[in-house]
């Protein structure tokens, strides 16, 4: 069945036939450099499914879908189960965003592959994929996401969006038609059936909605791909371009338009272009610049917490808003709670996942810090509309109660893609996110090499292991 034609503006020979001839049709020739960058992307989201599979969001998803959960080939974290790949999608995309510590596509300002490596894990392992077929449909997923971005951001997310769920299934959708060798046609359908899967306010920041939203973007794509495969029809160029389309009904009046979807399909690869920012802490992006300047400033002048006065946090009106707890009573709110995440590493080196969990919310000496931390709008610190990398930065003022002043500013952090994690970093962040186990480790491994891996059987093996024997010690002793 053919895509159905818009009522204005034709059929097939706009902006949704250009992504989908760009999704079929594109070379899988990304090269050596972003055939590795694909398989660190693996390594970094599997590591923190692995953290995240036993955090109250993914083990409320898992109960929630269990009596509608059917067996299948796919292994999800929460108890390495195999499952339906649809639902090992949605319980898997929920533990990858659950901690907060999977990585950004700046562009898009969405958490990419908390969505897409689920996706496409369950849907390759379902029908054979290769390892290479993985990264190539991890590669065509980041290239349409940044289009999307060209076009609308920063207008969309301005408006409140939740990209990881509006941009999320569409670019998840041309993943998975990726995988599945979909043609134009099909793979159009997969496209513009996405967009009806797209919703996710940022009101849902702080709490366990929040990372369901990676968790349903995930399942959204292989749902999409899988309609356009049966030969299901959706609208045509109509979707993308008009009256109540996809950017006329998500967008802004000051979003960039449509001829920049195209013309970043016509540039360099997303993944060669933006990269994926790897985190170095377990918390929203938005506090990572000012943590890093904290940290700078600590180690250049040697304070201890008790010696500051106050710290000012000079940010963008996104970061200020997306930073909305000032008082956190939850894990999910101290993650996106300046105060606390400044707090931390005003007394700690290293921030770790323990440091959001209940009990550190209870520290007499996290708390007393608090009071401490302000936010400032710099409007100079961000240009609205603009997409590109480097848009936004931060500048920390930390007063000291012998009334001296210290100042950072920092725009690219730690992990950032002009700041990048090394391997030997990025597999001691696996390390700590998952059990330690030799099948923990040749898992870790075999990531790192997925482009060479023939098929997904030990992989996805391993990634059941681990998750069942995780689930195991964590159960109450009889």
């Amino acid at each position: 069945m053919a895509v159905r034609p818009a009522r204005s503006g034709g059929g097939m020979s706009g902006p949704l036939l250009r992504l989908a001839r760009h999704v079929a049709d594109r070379p899988a020739d990304w090269g050596a450099d972003l055939d590795h960058a694909a398989a660190r992307t693996f390594v970094d989201t599997v590591a923190c499914m692995l953290a995240g599979r036993d955090d109250p969001a993914t083990r409320g998803v898992r109960a929630a879908f269990a009596p509608w959960t059917a067996p299948g080939p796919a292994p999800e974290v929460a108890s390495g189960t195999r499952i339906a790949a649809p639902t090992a999608a949605l319980v898997n995309g929920t533990a990858a965003h659950a901690l907060d510590f999977d990585d950004v596509l700046e562009p898009a300002a969405a958490h990419a592959s908390a969505v897409f490596v689920p996706a496409l894990l369950a849907l390759g392992t379902e029908r054979g994929a290769s390892g290479a077929q993985l990264a190539d449909a991890l590669l065509m997923a980041f290239d349409v996401m940044a289009a999307f971005a060209a076009a609308m951001n920063m207008a969309h997310y301005d408006r409140g969006w939740h990209t990881t769920l509006t941009f999320g299934p569409i670019a998840a959708a041309a993943g998975c038609a990726r995988l599945m060798r979909l043609d134009a046609a099909r793979a159009a359908v997969a496209l513009s059936a996405a967009t009806s899967f797209s919703s996710g306010s940022k009101r849902q920041f702080g709490s366990d909605m929040k990372p369901i939203h990676a968790g349903l973007a995930a399942q959204a794509g292989i749902v999409a791909a899988r309609l356009a495969e049966t030969g299901m029809s959706a609208a045509g160029e109509a979707i993308l371009d008009g009256r109540w389309s996809f950017p006329d009904l998500f967008g802004g009046a000051d979003m960039p338009g449509l001829g920049a979807l195209v013309a970043r399909l016509e540039g360099p690869p997303a993944m060669a272009a933006f990269g994926a920012w790897v985190k170095a802490y377990p918390c929203c992006a938005s506090a990572h610049r000012p943590m890093d300047a904290l940290k700078l400033l600590r180690q250049s002048e040697g304070f201890v917490p008790d010696a500051v006065a106050a710290v000012v946090a000079e940010v963008s009106a996104i970061v200020h808003g997306n930073l909305m707890y000032r008082d956190p009573a939850t894990p999910m709110e101290a993650r996106f709670s300046l105060n606390h995440c400044l707090a931390i590493v005003a007394r700690k080196d290293r921030v770790e996942a323990a440091d959001f969990a209940p009990a550190a919310l209870a520290d007499p000496d996290l708390r007393a810090f608090w009071p401490k931390v302000s936010m400032r709008i710099a409007p100079d610190l961000a240009t609205p509309g603009a997409p590109a990398v480097g848009r936004e930065r931060a500048r920390l003022t930390v007063v000291l109660t012998d009334g001296r002043s210290l100042s950072e500013t920092v725009v690219f952090p730690t992990g950032h893609p002009r700041m990048p994690m090394a391997d030997a970093d990025l597999a001691a962040k696996f390390d700590a996110c998952a059990p330690a186990t030799p099948d923990a480790a040749a898992l870790r491994d075999l990531l790192f090499a997925l482009p060479a891996a023939p098929d997904l059987t030990r992989i996805t093996q391993l990634l059941a292991a681990v998750a069942a024997g995780a689930a195991q010690e964590k159960a109450p002793s009889k």
